[in-house]
């Protein structure tokens, strides 16, 4: 008892000083994230018909793949901060939520399910947006450019859009994953 105890003191302390740090993510979730949204955004354009299933699989298994390389991370790290870790989690499962309920007008039939995947994106953006305001400061470029892509396609229209969309937002994901490597092996901690 008195060694968790002595633990969890020692995690209270080391939260503390590491309060006021931006944190930056792990390098690995950006990458894994920055090829998952190009293959995935590109589907619409290429094969429509297997970026349902696509993205299904991808999100639920690059959800649990974050997961544990978030996990990993935080034992290498040594900071085992769980308020922290809920509160990710949370928001993420919160925005599968809101991913699933966007498309649900197109999947009981209410408009074609090709007039409510767009809104994807705008869920997507939101998210993405909202995380890097509360969660991981460069989430929230990845968030913006996605907001942008959701007015073009719905103003526009134009051809490859979401190809145009998943080969920014990966760029902007593998360069998030680039400053957040690059600041933890600068980081004298």
């Amino acid at each position: 008892m008195t060694t968790q105890r002595i633990q969890q003191d020692l995690d209270y302390v080391a939260t503390a000083v590491r309060r006021h740090d931006q944190p930056l993510g792990v390098p690995a979730i950006y990458f894994l994230w920055a090829v998952l949204v190009p293959v995935g955004f590109a589907l619409p354009d290429f094969a429509p018909r297997i970026a349902g299933p696509y993205w299904l699989v991808a999100g639920f298994g690059g959800g649990l793949l974050s997961w544990w390389l978030g996990a990993r991370d935080a034992r290498r790290t040594g900071i085992n901060d769980t308020t922290d870790g809920w509160r990710h989690g949370l928001h993420w499962l919160v925005g599968g939520l809101g991913f699933l309920l966007c498309t649900l007008p197109g999947i009981v039939g209410r408009i074609p399910f090709s007039e409510a995947v767009p809104n994807f994106l705008l869920v997507a953006g939101l998210v993405y947006a909202l995380a890097g305001v509360h969660l991981e400061r460069p989430l929230l470029w990845s968030g913006l450019v996605m907001l942008a892509a959701f007015a073009v396609l719905t103003v526009f229209a134009l051809p490859y859009t979401w190809t145009m969309t998943g080969v920014a937002i990966g760029l902007s994901l593998a360069w998030a994953g680039w400053s957040a490597q690059r600041a933890a092996a600068t980081d004298p901690a």
